[in-house]
């Protein structure tokens, strides 16, 4: 791997990396602050924004909503903005995308250039065609592809393109990238990756042709390039190119780490002037964006193509954090990241690293609950995201300091009741805030013990930090009584849910234990585990409970000292549930994720079993298949929650309540609900 002098020096020869003549800023981010350059196009520092799709695209009723999005990211000191892919051809599109064949989409477009270059940014149109991907249900048209391979993703086999329309595809690309140089975009993204048309032409699982555009390397490679000769036709040498490749399919028969690297080269032969490097395919088995992800797993990726290459290199999967990307960049693995959903949470996500605030940053937790779940899912949703409710909605919701400041209360620190008390500060309220325990956070400090999940510490983090800003006067460690709140002039009860106690014979014996009490290590548990309820928090608790006792790191230490260390029990856990699909609540894009980690655990899930009793020995269930006794050292009860709503009546006749999360309804427990809800009302306060 390059050392940074050999990267400041490369960058001097071929106008990539950071200039000879520009020293790297100073600061606790100086490569992140450093300038860098793509093709002709000067940037002030690395932290891009990389495409996303909002769902708000090609409804001209929807327009002004894509445009603040952008232009507050803009704002927010975006380097480059690249959208969401704008098809090519209506085949190759999908629900509530922008496609180039359509004039309207077109000037929507061209608004949005317009904009965010008022707003002093710069923006990349990415030309996208989704080939097997796409759904005839979204388009009205057949999908195509190399080969006509059925696709896991759209349950729908796409016909086989052929040589004249793959001609045909190619001048589309052209034609596409002439009309970002119309609308004004300050560069071009090519999307070659996540299994779309271009990534499918190089893997053997997707291309099974016998044509010049099948079988060996150089016939794989051929349409690929064509595309490039065509977008670079169109625009000339001027207009910056950016090809976003696939690092790694993580599918069988992708393509091979070899052929990658050939690809890289071959891209950049042809005349792109950087690499964006993507990992994993939709119908990928390992997990590449969900909270499990290690942040920069996959950095490794794009350094052996970085080392491939002389032209700059652009990395994204799980680069959220500014200390990992800082390291990445300063190490010369990347030269610049392109995180997108961080900015989902946080549209001032550069300008805070940069200015050395990165404490302020709302981080995102990698959920997916609000962002891909939406555009995913069906129906179609438009994005926004758990931590941030105001994402998509930036040109109809705007924080204004309240004309009549009132003196606020809210109760409960929680989720909901962190949101309410911020956002109603932001407004100009004096609040006061309210939370019976020691620490802030509610159920996020349970979900913090979860593998993966830690950084719901760094939500709780940025909250603390903004009451601190906000000058909100946060009581621990106090229940205040209606006495106490009368005096306020509205009282929000944020106070949260209990768990549920199921009615169950021998619920009340000694091994029976309530999930917070185990998530909070306030109780001891057994080799032998039962959790009653399979929903998304008993499924939590199981790949808590079954985390390896000896950490990565440790194990790394005693294989290198050569000594063997002595494996410990493993717990065994069972979840039994009435319903036929656990985990139901958990959202597509990270439900599998999850139950296949249960799985590799030995994690035993047993669907469509009753509770009859709770024994010394064990659970006692019920199924279609007879009786069985369930061994148990522990029972733990994890059957849904119960709203704690007590303060609610005796305070209703002496001071103005709302009730919101999950105090105001507790089935499906779900924190974007509760912060969203807490956003909204503070907004009319």
């Amino acid at each position: 791997m390059q050392t940074m002098d050999q990267v400041t020096w490369r960058g001097h020869a071929k106008g990539a990396g950071v200039s000879a003549e520009r020293p790297a800023a100073a600061g606790p981010f100086p490569r992140l602050s450093a300038p860098g350059r793509i093709g002709t196009l000067d940037l002030p520092h690395r932290i891009l924004m990389g495409s996303m799709h909002l769902a708000l695209e090609g409804d001209r009723g929807d327009v002004d909503r894509v445009v603040g999005f952008y232009v507050e990211r803009a704002r927010g000191g975006a380097a480059l903005i690249t959208t969401g892919g704008a098809a090519v051809s209506p085949e190759g599109g999908g629900e509530r995308t922008y496609c180039l064949t359509r004039p309207a989409d077109v000037e929507d477009l061209s608004t949005v250039a317009e904009a965010v270059h008022a707003a002093g940014g710069r923006v990349a149109l990415q030309l996208f065609h989704a080939g097997r991907y796409a759904a005839s249900r979204e388009t009205g048209l057949a999908p195509v592809a190399p080969s006509a391979v059925y696709s896991q993703l759209t349950r729908e086999t796409p016909r086989e393109l052929r040589a004249d329309e793959l001609v045909a595809l190619a001048d589309a690309f052209g034609r596409g990238a002439r009309i970002a140089v119309d609308a004004g975009f300050d560069a071009l993204e090519i999307m070659g990756s996540e299994g779309y048309l271009l990534n499918e032409f190089l893997a053997p699982a997707t291309n099974r042709r016998t044509d010049a555009y099948g079988g060996e390397l150089s016939h794989r490679l051929r349409f690929p390039l064509e595309v490039v000769a065509a977008v670079r036709a169109a625009v000339g040498q001027g207009m910056p190119v950016i090809y976003r490749m696939s690092g790694a399919d993580l599918i069988p028969g992708g393509t091979s780490w070899e052929d990658t690297l050939a690809l890289a080269r071959a891209l950049e032969a042809a005349g792109v002037d950087a690499l964006n490097v993507g990992i994993g395919w939709h119908e990928s088995r390992v997990p590449t964006v969900a909270a499990i992800v290690p942040p920069g797993a996959f950095a490794a990726v794009g350094a052996g193509i970085r080392e491939a290459v002389r032209i700059p290199v652009i990395g994204a999967n799980r680069i959220a954090d500014p200390e990992v990307a800082e390291r990445l960049v300063a190490q010369g693995a990347l030269d610049f990241i392109a995180p997108a959903r961080p900015w989902l949470a946080d549209p001032q996500f550069a300008r805070k690293i940069l200015a050395a605030d990165a404490v302020a940053v709302n981080v995102c937790i990698a959920c997916n609950q609000s962002c891909l779940d939406h555009v995913l899912g069906h129906p179609l949703q438009p994005v926004s995201c758990l931590v941030n409710p105001r994402a998509g909605l930036e040109a109809r919701v705007h924080v204004e300091r309240s004309g009549s400041p009132q003196r606020i209360a809210v109760v409960g620190g929680g989720p909901a009741g962190l949101e309410a008390a911020r956002a109603a500060a932001a407004r100009g309220h004096r609040v006061t805030l309210f939370e019976e325990a020691p620490l802030l956070g509610g159920q996020f400090q349970l979900a913090a013990r979860v593998p993966g999940k830690e950084v719901f510490l760094r939500t709780l983090r940025y909250y603390e930090e903004m009451l601190r800003r906000l000058r909100v006067d946060v009581r621990l460690g106090v229940a205040p009584g209606p006495d106490t709140l009368e005096e306020f002039d509205h009282v929000v009860l944020a106070t949260g849910v209990t768990p549920a106690i199921p009615e169950i014979p021998g619920v009340d014996l000694g091994h029976v234990v309530t999930y917070p009490r185990v998530f909070s290590g306030q109780a001891s548990v057994g080799r032998r585990v039962v959790v009653i309820g399979a929903g998304g928090i008993g499924c939590d608790l199981a790949h808590m409970l079954t985390e390896p006792l000896i950490a990565p790191a440790t194990e790394r230490f005693a294989r290198e000292e050569g000594f063997e260390l002595p494996a410990p029990a493993r717990r065994e856990v069972t979840l039994v549930h009435r319903s036929l699909r656990p985990a139901a609540s958990v959202g597509r894009t990270t439900r599998w994720v999850l139950l296949q980690t249960l799985a590799r655990r030995g994690v035993v899930i047993r669907s469509g079993v009753t509770v009859e009793e709770i024994t010394d020995e064990g659970v006692r269930i019920r199924s279609d298949a007879g009786e069985d006794l369930l061994p148990a050292d522990t029972v733990v009860l994890c059957v849904g929650q119960v709203s704690r709503r007590e303060l609610v009546e005796p305070l209703r006749s002496r001071t103005r309540v709302t009730v919101v999360g999950g105090a105001r309804e507790s089935q499906h427990l779900n924190a974007a609900r509760a912060i969203r809800e807490s956003f909204q009302l503070a907004q009319g306060l």
